[in-house]
């Protein structure tokens, strides 16, 4: 398997609070329930399958030489686990569609999900699933 594309990101106990990719890009990161400014795991998932999927979506719709607008919105909530110890994560996709159908827009955002890398890799979980709602 050819790699087309590679990065790497680095948390380390010496530099806290901080996350960065190799090349250059630091994000300070704190823990979602706390005050601290800074990003958080849940908001980089969000944000990373809210972009893979609605790019997913536009390839789709460009293939079929249709130009509409398009809008996904995900919800990442983190959960204790039901025995108390440690924790998981649910995510939830909404697609919108500029000028298609609720119907039209389901069939989109299945096939998106099918083919979106970042849905590749999260597919499967009980906590995941994709939607549709009216753009």
């Amino acid at each position: 398997m050819t790699s087309i594309y590679k990065t790497t990101a680095i948390n380390e106990t010496t530099v806290p609070n901080q996350t960065r990719i190799e090349d250059g890009l630091a994000l300070a990161m704190t823990p979602p329930l706390d005050e601290q400014e800074g990003s958080n795991p849940e908001q980089l998932l969000a944000m990373s399958w809210a972009t893979c999927l609605n790019a997913t979506s536009q390839a789709l719709l460009k293939a079929r030489k249709l130009e509409h607008h398009s809008r996904v919105r995900v919800e990442v909530d983190l959960h204790k686990e039901a025995n108390g110890v440690g924790y998981y994560f649910s995510a939830y996709a909404y697609l919108a569609v500029e000028g298609l159908s609720l119907e039209e827009s389901e069939r989109l955002v299945r096939q998106a999900h099918e083919r979106c890398p970042v849905s590749k890799l999260i597919h499967g979980n009980e906590h995941v699933d994709v939607f549709v709602e009216a753009y």
